[in-house]
């Protein structure tokens, strides 16, 4: 099985020299996808910064498996909306002469994303925005966003959003049943914890971000007309929370669900967000927040749902 490739769009003009430094989109299709059993229609749409493999997928998604199955509604699909994760291999070209991120450590035992998809046969679809740190060869790394899912990808989109002081590149696919029909589009982004210095650092933090999330919006609007159903995980960077303006500009197009009215960092600060558009048949639940970082230091978000396919 293929999956369609639309490309980079670009919503600041020129793309920055650290593009020059990471690799290329990693995308993983399953030889022999695994057969779901007694699903139920239940999906699982997870929001989730895995703080540069920090987080433990395995562990977050085996928890979730056994509370839907003890609530009566056997084993959910999955599709996880993740900021943070990352990619080690050789493919990852060396920094040169340019200024790059600072490594953030993974764990000695953490997997990257690839093989974090191979190991569950699932769907990968991967794009860093910045590298992960100067090491080269085989030890290079990068960073940035991926939806990993148990259930088909198709027509992938990767934004590049306007530059703040971090290079930040959202993506957009659409999720499709076993016969290949389009059932869900989702999208997942990252925003700038701050502005340069030259125009307010921190206080030039929620300008920056509103810009970044006009972009989103302004590469969503293409698809408002087909009436797919939409899900958007972000780690918005808020320290504000919901009365920051990127909120306010993402919520202009899909509504935002409460998640709750608990922190969603470690340091006690609302930073993710789940915005949602939905048909009324398929029931969604709640979103909540897991009371277990599971490694990282995010709290993951959980919208739950009973889709009649």
């Amino acid at each position: 099985m293929s999956i369609q490739l639309l490309g980079l769009v670009s919503a600041c003009g020129p793309v920055p020299r650290w593009a020059n430094t990471v690799g290329p989109p990693a995308i993983h299709v399953p030889d022999a996808p695994s057969p779901v059993i007694d699903s139920n229609g239940r999906l699982m749409v997870v929001n989730w910064n895995m703080h540069v493999g920090h987080g433990d997928i395995a562990r977050l998604i085996g928890e979730l498996s056994r509370a839907e199955k003890a609530r009566g509604f056997g084993d959910p699909e999955f599709v996880l909306l993740l900021q943070e994760s990352f990619r080690r291999g050789a493919e990852v070209p060396t920094a040169g002469k340019i200024d790059v991120p600072k490594r953030i450590s993974p764990p000695e035992s953490a997997k990257d994303i690839d093989d974090i998809a191979r190991q569950l046969n699932w769907w990968l679809y991967y794009v860093p925005s910045m590298r992960n740190g100067t090491r080269a060869g085989d030890d290079g790394e990068d960073r940035g966003n991926a939806i990993l899912s148990s259930l088909p990808l198709s027509s992938l989109e990767a934004i590049e959003l306007p530059f703040a002081v971090q290079r930040r590149v959202a993506l957009i696919a659409t999720v499709t049943d076993s016969q290949n029909t389009p059932r869900l589009r989702v999208a997942v982004a990252h925003l700038d914890t701050r502005a340069p210095i030259a125009k307010g650092w921190i206080f030039g933090g929620p300008v920056a971000r509103k810009r970044q999330a006009r972009g989103i919006v302004d590469a969503l609007k293409k698809h408002s007309d087909d009436e797919l159903p939409f899900i958007l995980g972000a780690d918005l960077n808020t320290p504000f929370g919901i009365m920051e303006p990127a909120v306010e500009t993402v919520a202009t197009l899909v509504p935002r669900r409460s998640c709750g009215k608990k922190s969603t960092h470690t340091s006690g600060l609302v930073l993710d967000h789940v915005f949602a558009r939905l048909p009324d048949t398929w029931s969604a639940a709640e979103c909540t927040r897991i009371d277990n970082t599971f490694g990282s230091d995010h709290y993951p978000l959980v919208l739950p749902m009973n889709v009649p396919w």
